[in-house]
């Protein structure tokens, strides 16, 4: 088992230091994950599914249009995740505004898929960081926000006004 003080080193910016952000990323995603994908196996989802759902559920009446912008997927490959969604009633499709905007919101069923799947990573995140200080948390919080591109730290920032 890795000791967290080997993670630790002065020379961090050496490649060998940066690769083992890597693998913390990619080791630490899958686990993250892991919980809600065995759910979404059981009902022939994928990640792509989760998402859509996360997103709908975060915000009330969102349009397809701003979901594409949250997602950066084609319409293609939110149309194909989104008519099974719909076509399984996890999700209702509704006219917005005008005749041309759809407005998309998760139907009780689609709640409650959410709901199961975000408590499972919500644990996760409180277990990881209870024993942590709010400086620490704070730190993980901006480092993760620094490696969004700025164009996206708009798109996050709007979605969480």
């Amino acid at each position: 088992m890795t000791v967290l003080k080997s993670l630790l080193s002065p020379i961090y910016l050496e490649d060998k230091e940066v690769r083992k952000v890597i693998e913390l990323m990619f080791f630490s995603y899958r686990d993250f994950t892991a919980g809600p994908d065995k759910i979404l196996e059981d009902l022939n989802f994928g990640r792509a599914h989760h998402r859509v759902i996360y997103f709908v559920g975060k915000r009330e009446k969102i349009t397809i249009k701003d979901l594409l912008s949250i997602l950066q997927i084609t319409k293609q490959s939110l149309s194909r995740v989104l008519n099974q969604l719909v076509s399984e009633k996890y999700i209702d499709v509704t006219i917005g505004k005008d005749k041309r905007t759809k407005d998309l919101t998760l139907t009780i069923k689609g709640a409650d898929l959410e709901k199961q799947l975000s408590t499972i990573q919500i644990n996760k995140i409180k277990n990881l960081i209870k024993d942590s200080n709010e400086k620490e948390v704070s730190n993980f919080k901006i480092m993760l926000y620094k490696m969004i591109n700025k164009k996206n730290q708009i798109k996050f920032d709007e979605i969480n006004n």
